[in-house]
């Protein structure tokens, strides 16, 4: 007699009594505590003074350099994906403090507030990343590979060219805002303002089509892994073909 498979369970509707911490969806060693732990220990006072005390409330600047920072270490560097990771993402979220500034307030804070040290920071903090064994430098800078970073530190100049090529990499952040806005103009990404409503037709015939594909149609479950091999060649093929 065949044993029927067993799966754990699944629930997106379950009620819990208290409602998950970000806190504790954080695994203990993961980057972004790292980000954060480096970004706590600087001295934040200059970070301030860059502002005066009138107009409207502003994000704190400690939190807004954290979400860039991090951001770049995970090589998203467009204005908009900041923004969009704040909504969406449980590590930004867990680094804003639920806080969710739109892509122009994050781009006017990069190039206005902390044009200046962004630069060192960063590279202060791909460095400690790097000695940790978080980011391996010949995958987030592809064109230099193992060796060329071996031959660098051999010659003590490691900090100085890290420095340079991400002096780099910021720079060309400025051309990614020029493509953004190119194709977005002063819209944020397309995500946030979906367009129409899936109606329950589309749905259907969507399902339908599936199910097809599946040989599951209509209780039919005799063609199941039929048709799952004719899916995935179909997939094959398009790959293939490109």
């Amino acid at each position: 007699m065949d044993k029927k498979p067993s799966f754990k369970p699944y629930n997106q509707g379950q009620i819990t009594f208290l409602p998950p911490s970000l806190e504790d969806l954080i695994p203990e060693n993961h980057i972004v505590r790292v980000v954060d732990s480096a970004i706590e220990s600087i001295d934040t006072k200059p970070l301030y003074e860059k502002y005066e005390g009138v107009g409207a409330s502003s994000y704190n600047p400690v939190m807004m350099l954290k979400i860039i920072i991090y951001a770049y270490t995970q090589k998203i560097f467009s204005c908009r994906s900041i923004a969009k990771n704040c909504r969406e993402n449980i590590m930004f979220m867990w680094l804003s403090g639920m806080n969710m500034p739109d892509y122009k307030t994050i781009d006017r804070f990069r190039i206005e507030r902390m044009k200046d040290v962004i630069p060192d920071i960063f590279t202060e903090v791909i460095a400690l990343l790097h000695s940790k064994g978080y980011i391996k430098l010949e995958r987030y800078f592809p064109d230099a590979g193992k060796d060329s970073w071996a031959w660098v530190k051999n010659l003590g100049r490691f900090h100085e060219v890290l420095r340079e090529r991400c002096e780099e990499l910021l720079k060309s952040i400025d051309e990614i805002e020029r493509q953004d806005t190119q194709e977005y103009g002063e819209e944020d990404l397309p995500e946030l303002n979906a367009g129409a409503d899936i109606d329950a037709q589309s749905n259907s015939d969507t399902t339908d089509r599936i199910n097809e594909k599946l040989g599951l149609r209509r209780g039919d479950k005799t063609n199941r892994w039929d048709g799952l091999r004719k899916l995935w060649y179909g997939f094959y093929k398009i790959k293939c073909y490109r």
